[in-house]
């Protein structure tokens, strides 16, 4: 079952959508997410040591890697 979790519109565009979250909520929208997942935690690592191999390609937007 999913949790409503408070958030306050700061921002607005037509492109974007900043919001605010409390301290405490900011755990739960982290798990709601998916940031703690075991895929995305081990997808993480394996990015940071490409990173530090310098194996990186610069990319001007995350589109570009599902296109």
């Amino acid at each position: 079952m999913s949790q409503a979790l408070a958030a306050k519109v700061v921002k607005r565009t037509k492109d974007s959508l900043q919001i605010k979250i409390s301290k405490q909520n900011f755990e739960s929208f982290c798990d709601s997410i998916g940031l703690y997942r075991r895929e995305f935690l081990e997808a993480l690592d394996a990015s940071e040591k490409d990173h530090r191999a310098g194996r990186i390609t610069k990319r001007k937007s995350l589109r570009e890697l599902i296109d």
